[in-house]
């Protein structure tokens, strides 16, 4: 029997002199009911192909008897089970051992890490050779930009080098980090977005890339004021920004469309367009130029004049997140309970079925009709209603996740000690993440709301901030300030991860950034997901060599 990818053989004996009706539900599907799988004939060995992602509940019943088992399967591999009134409930058996299915990551990291070890030891071999192995006396990158923003531009510089290192390296995290998840992941369930509540790798690039963007609002704001340009031009421009964004959004969706009545309107850079604007416009209106000439004017708070000194933009988007948290509650959709967060189908078992994705899938459904993502299959909850994970409950959500970028900017800006910043990343961290564990109780289906990317439910953002608020403070303290890492080779994509984003969505699947597999298996895509990762960072550093930022 050909086995694909997370698929194992499974061979059941029923010993029973009737035929019995096999069930079974993946344990991802939370508080669900069995699924037929097949009829068992009597005295008869009946082999199926199953899948491996998740552990699988297994049962069968007879007028008499009733057996339910879990087993945890593995790739390739081959397992029997016996079934029979005289060993009621019998283990599961291995015939054949699986394969390690982990072993291409391995193997992945392993030749990786070879091939930066080389690359930094022919580096300074270079160095040593032209003789400029020497100490460096490199100032803060924040404060070069601001002395590049503030000096009269005699001598010509590089366009890189009046960057922020550790922003460029946290945006190119995210920006290939997606390219590659976009690309399949290796088909690596940690490495593909969650079936519904929880959390993997796969979830964090977008609410990532949202909140390192919010970071440079920040920067690009104050300096835009600081030499005096009208706050009403700076919003035009934004408007601007956000209207191109949205534009290239619907190009690419047009892309795998066959026509206007299917063109599906929401999309990644349309939630960037909007959540960008909402935030960059609030902070145009509010920031001041020089705050940093007001130190003392919030006495014994000083401590706390970034929170202090946004007060007005906070109460704007704790007035949003309210907003948008008072519709998922009280909003009533026909035939189904208010603050219902599921995914419908088999869910809850089948209880709410129409229901998909509660007041946020209502609400699109009612605004963009056949304009939004339709795919209706759920691979753990079987068919479900049209919702898509970029529409305006999600876009609105997201607007929370860009301001946390927008203040870790200010702290980033007001505070000249390194360690003044990453203490207050890490509290804000340590804040976003503990609220985020009491409203979800620690649990993925638990709690008052649980972290769920395709909701981008409030204890969602609250946790991928948590997680953007540590990275960045580490990126900092190792790029920016003790300059132990360059960087590299994530800074050369985060100089231009919109082109990069447009690129790899135009070419997916085209050659030489990918090809077709005849027999895929984690080893091929894995294999070739990373080379059309690399192939990217490849052209960002070819970008890089040329001095070309492509800006919108």
């Amino acid at each position: 029997m050909s086995l694909g990818i997370d698929e194992a053989c499974f061979s059941i004996v029923n010993k029973y002199n009737i035929s019995v009706m096999l069930y079974s539900y993946l344990s991802e599907c939370y508080l669900c009911n069995g699924v037929p799988r097949a009829t068992l004939l009597a005295s008869k060995n009946t082999t199926l192909v199953i899948p491996t992602k998740y552990p699988l509940h297994v049962f069968y019943k007879t007028n008499y008897e009733f057996c339910h088992t879990t087993y945890n399967f593995k790739e390739h591999g081959s397992y029997g089970w016996n079934i029979s009134q005289e060993d009621l409930c019998s283990d599961i058996y291995t015939i054949r051992e699986p394969i390690n299915s982990y072993l291409p990551i391995f193997v992945a990291f392993m030749v990786f890490t070879l091939l930066w070890v080389l690359f930094a030891t022919c580096k300074v071999i270079v160095r040593v050779v032209k003789g400029k192995l020497s100490p460096d006396s490199v100032h803060d990158d924040l404060d070069r930009l601001q002395e590049a923003e503030s000096s009269n531009p005699v001598i010509r510089t590089s366009r890189v080098n009046t960057r922020i290192r550790s922003v460029d390296t946290f945006r190119g995290i995210s920006i290939l980090l997606m390219i590659f998840v976009n690309n399949g992941g290796g088909k690596y369930v940690f490495f593909n977005h969650s079936v519904w509540n929880g959390l993997t790798v796969a979830d964090l690039v977008l609410p990532w890339f949202a909140w390192i963007m919010g970071l440079s609002i920040t920067i690009s704001k104050r300096s835009e004021l600081r030499v005096s340009n009208s706050r009403g031009k700076i919003i035009l421009r934004c408007l601007q920004r956000a209207f191109i964004l949205i534009l290239l959004g619907l190009m690419l969706n047009s892309i795998h469309t066959k026509s206007l009545k299917d063109l599906r309107f929401p999309g990644i850079l349309q939630l960037l367009a909007v959540s960008y604007f909402v935030c960059a416009t609030i902070e145009t209106i509010f920031m001041r130029a020089h705050s940093q000439d007001d130190l003392l004017q919030f006495g014994r708070f000083t401590v706390l004049r970034d929170i202090l000194d946004s007060w007005a933009q906070w109460s704007i988007i704790v007035a949003i997140a309210t907003t948008h948290t008072l519709i998922t509650f009280l909003l009533p959709v026909l035939d189904c309970p208010k603050g219902y967060l599921g995914p419908g189908g088999y869910h809850l078992f089948g209880k709410n079925a129409n229901c998909t994705g509660g007041a946020a899938g209502y609400i699109d459904r009612l605004v963009f009709g056949s304009h939004m993502y339709n795919k209706t299959h759920n691979p753990v909850y079987g068919t479900i209603l049209p919702y898509d994970p970029e529409g305006i409950m999600n876009t609105i959500s997201v607007i929370l996740v860009v301001y946390m970028g927008v203040h870790a900017g200010k702290i980033l800006l007001l505070y000249y000690q390194c360690n003044a910043r990453i203490v207050r990343w890490l509290l804000w961290s340590g804040v976003t993440g503990l609220i985020a564990g009491i409203l979800c109780h620690f649990d993925k289906e638990s709690g008052v709301i649980p972290v769920n990317k395709r909701m981008m439910s409030l204890s969602f953002v609250l946790t991928v901030s948590c997680f953007a608020f540590l990275l960045y403070a580490i990126l900092h303290f190792f790029v920016d300030y003790k300059q132990y890492w360059s960087g590299a080779p994530f800074i050369y994509a985060g100089l231009n991860p919109i082109t990069l984003y447009i690129g790899h969505t135009i070419t997916m699947g085209l050659f030489p950034w990918a090809w077709k597999l005849t027999y895929a298996t984690h080893w091929s895509l894995l294999a070739m997901n990373l080379w059309t990762t690399t192939l990217w960072c490849i052209i960002a550093y070819w970008l890089y060599l040329k001095d070309v930022i492509i800006s919108i």
